[in-house]
């Protein structure tokens, strides 16, 4: 048996804490307002929020599968699932921090920067994004998609 990847290790560092960048969208102020009033922010904000909570939904899912007893192929599959949506999902929250801070966020002191830069890895350790989707074909192609959903 293949060993089971790690969905929720982008949950130990969330990128760039979503109260400090809703804190600093709502301290900085463009043509007077806080940057928090206007729409392309909100949009960033929300769905940074709305992935945030989709993925860890998703990788409690999957646990709650395992706790279950599910087929091993299918947890292992699932596991692939969640760890390729937090990795790649932790790599747009990350870029969305980044743009909210603007120029501060891509300084090496800001958080934002911090976090893009490591969160890179995610991608890569415990299996490669590329890895996991075949992973996962491989399982939808052999069990259906019914088996995995």
């Amino acid at each position: 048996m293949k060993r089971r990847p790690v969905p929720g290790s982008p949950f130990n560092k969330p990128p760039a804490p979503p109260e400090q960048v809703e804190e600093f969208a709502a301290q900085r102020r463009v043509q007077g307002r806080p940057i928090s009033q206007f729409g392309a922010i909100q949009a960033m904000l929300a769905d940074s929020l709305t992935e945030l909570f989709a993925a860890r939904s998703l990788t409690y899912e999957t646990a709650r599968a395992i706790d279950a007893g599910a087929d091993v192929k299918v947890q292992h599959a699932q596991c692939s699932m969640a760890k390729l949506y937090a990795s790649e999902m932790a790599g747009r929250v990350a870029d969305r921090a980044v743009q909210v801070f603007g120029g501060r966020g891509y300084m090496r002191e800001n958080v934002a920067e911090r976090f893009f830069r490591e969160l890179r890895v995610e991608r890569i350790w415990e299996g490669t994004s590329e890895v996991q989707r075949a992973i996962i074909a491989d399982q939808m192609i052999k069990r259906g998609p019914r088996a995995l959903a």
